[in-house]
């Protein structure tokens, strides 16, 4: 984390605000085209800090949480407004896109970047092939318009969350196909033809609400906010211009926990062949925070298996540095996340201890004679993780 921390606005419309005064020096940089034979890409990039305000007024302290929490990544970002915007607030920026399929194969990015003597990074990526972005972790990744243009979306959204914390999305959604079919709460998408929406050739994939979250949560976010900008009151669907609406989602990343060293204690099983373990019924871990921002909150995703829900559920409870952790009682075989704040007199620049206590009835059969918990995977890439568990801190 940066010693001094960026000014930021304080609230959702001094945001908006500041995004219109920054849209005057933008429309005045954009007086001459960017070259000769080229011109600005065409559509309002600023519009979009308008449309988040649903999706994160709500959520304000925690969006600038994001932008404090690293820097900002822009992917797909056309001539770079969005990019410029924020760099005027202080962030350091890495700004994303693909010549080839750039409105003006980036000229324009290049030419606001000479003309604000700008020091934010220009990463030149087909973000639908394999891909890589700089070794380092990002605050909040920008996605705005994006996604749909992607033949490979699940990818990349799973690569941003190894290497971002937050990230705002945009993207066309559909309630129904062209044909009328209802595909709303189905966790579905509709792949266009050729030139079938908008005659552009490169949208591909136009989600159901339903398959928009199923998406976003199989590749490691979790959703914050949501909203839905649409000029129409029918229902949107993949392929007429008049019936587009938009999704935007706020998001946090399940894969990249606030930069920690964790240590195993007692009570963790040897690693099995698929990469998960066992706890026992009392297992604890040891976290100290690298940054010197506190965190508000962890998180500790586990698996029951049918096995023992069948005896009667299974009661989750602990403490940290002995302040009693609230139990949590679990009926249901399946993936679950123990989810809490930390508490306020919790000293975090001292290691953390995190002790948890499993109760259950179930017994395994011989010759296990293990007093066996819970089961916690241990494939996930969690920054600054020496054992990668499902931990996470915020």
């Amino acid at each position: 984390m940066p010693d001094v921390l960026p000014s930021l606005p304080q609230s959702i419309e001094k945001l908006i605000e500041a995004a219109s005064a920054f849209g005057s020096a933008l429309s005045e940089a954009k007086r001459n085209p960017p070259s000769h034979d080229l011109n600005w890409y065409p559509y309002d990039s600023m519009a979009s800090i308008r449309h988040l305000k649903l999706c994160i007024q709500d959520r304000y302290p925690e969006f600038l949480r994001a932008l404090r929490s690293g820097p900002l990544l822009d992917i797909g970002c056309a001539d770079g407004d969005l990019s410029f915007f924020f760099a005027s607030l202080g962030m350091q920026v890495t700004a994303v896109d693909n010549r080839p399929t750039n409105f003006n194969w980036m000229t324009g990015i290049y030419a606001l970047r000479n003309y604000f003597s700008s020091s934010i990074e220009i990463l030149e990526r087909d973000i639908d092939s394999e891909w890589k972005l700089p070794d380092k972790n990002f605050g909040l990744t920008l996605l705005l318009g994006i996604l749909y243009h992607l033949k490979n979306p699940y990818y990349a959204l799973e690569s941003l969350a190894k290497q971002s914390r937050y990230c705002l999305v945009s993207t066309r959604i559909a309630n129904v196909t062209p044909k009328g079919t209802k595909i709303e709460k189905e966790p579905l998408a509709y792949l266009l033809e050729r030139g079938e929406a908008n005659a552009d050739t490169s949208n591909y994939w136009i989600f159901s609400p339903s398959g928009l979250n199923t998406l976003v949560r199989r590749c490691g976010w979790k959703v914050l906010g949501r909203s839905v900008v649409s000029e129409s009151k029918k229902s949107p669907e993949p392929v007429r211009t008049d019936r587009d609406a938009r999704e935007f989602l706020f998001l946090r990343s399940t894969r990249l926990s606030a930069a920690a060293e964790i240590e195993l204690g007692e009570g963790w099983c040897a690693k099995e062949e698929q990469e998960w373990a066992w706890t026992l019924k009392r297992f604890a871990l040891t976290v100290r925070l690298l940054e010197k921002e506190s965190a508000r909150l962890f998180s500790l995703e586990f698996r029951i298996p049918e096995a023992v829900a069948a005896q009667t559920g299974v009661t989750l409870s602990g403490s940290i540095n002995g302040i009693a952790l609230e139990p949590r009682r679990y009926d249901a075989a399946g993936e679950f996340t123990y989810e809490a704040k930390l508490p306020s007199s919790l000293d975090q620049e001292s290691p953390m201890h995190f002790e948890f206590v499993v109760e259950h009835k179930f017994q395994p059969a011989p010759p296990e004679t293990r007093d066996l918990g819970v089961i916690v995977s241990m494939r996930r890439e969690i920054f600054g993780v020496s054992e990668p568990i499902p931990f996470y801190l915020d």
